[in-house]
């Protein structure tokens, strides 16, 4: 072998590797690339806001079954008259992990106990989203009067419903004060709502608030502001 094909030989095996190296380089980018995505798409879904889907009428006909709604989450405070959306469950669940602290001899449960709780977590227990209206807040006294929703004592101003408010829980009695960082909600469509007037819902901790419903994006015809 000559010292020409020698030197090209060598120069062959040398492009050969630096082509795998380019390639793995290449790569691992992509890797990384896609990786950082994900984080930052999972920070957003958990602290900055979420995308939605109604499921059934109670909100109707403000929202109705099938829209889809963004949630803003990052820095949200509740107020009265918002659309919120709700886990139905935590309270539920919160008992649980009680429960299962008690069983372990601990006061509570760290975040971790509660991650690998979950893989044992009954499926009535899991998380189990609502969307209802914000009627009154933590201190304020509720009461349901002759089909008509008093907030300590005034009258509530309802553009977004005409119709009547009854109770739908005959062991939960009224006037109902709401207790600190709680909220009482009900939906728009009262008949037919699920809401802090049932003892199964109850008043609903901040905690289990996941965000605030700001715009609804679908159906295209309907998109805007959620008030």
């Amino acid at each position: 072998m000559s010292e020409h094909e020698e030197i090209k030989e060598g120069m062959d095996e040398k492009s050969a590797k630096e082509k795998e190296f380019n390639l793995a380089k290449e790569i691992w980018e992509w890797v990384y690339t896609l990786a950082i995505a994900i984080i930052i798409a999972l920070l957003i879904k958990g602290f900055i806001f979420d995308i939605v889907r109604v499921d059934g009428s109670s909100m109707f006909p403000t929202l109705v079954n099938n829209d889809r709604l963004i949630v803003t989450k990052l820095g949200y405070k509740p107020e009265q008259g918002d659309i919120i959306i709700l886990d139905s469950e935590y309270k539920n669940r919160e008992e649980y992990y009680d429960k299962l602290a008690a069983s372990k001899d601990k006061d509570e449960l760290t975040a971790i106990d509660k991650l690998f709780a979950r893989g044992s977590m009954p499926d009535n227990l899991k998380k189990k989203y609502y969307v209802k209206r914000i009627i009154a807040m933590p201190g304020q006294t509720i009461d349901l009067v002759d089909g008509k929703v008093y907030v300590d004592g005034t009258p509530l101003d309802e553009p977004y419903y005409d119709g009547t408010t009854v109770s739908i829980d005959p062991t939960v009695e009224y006037p109902i004060t709401v207790d600190d960082d709680c909220v009482f909600v009900m939906g728009d469509n009262r008949n037919h709502s699920k809401d802090s007037r049932s003892s199964e819902l109850g008043q609903v901790p901040y905690d289990a608030i996941l965000g605030k419903s700001q715009v609804r994006i679908w159906p295209l015809t309907d998109m805007g502001l959620t008030r």
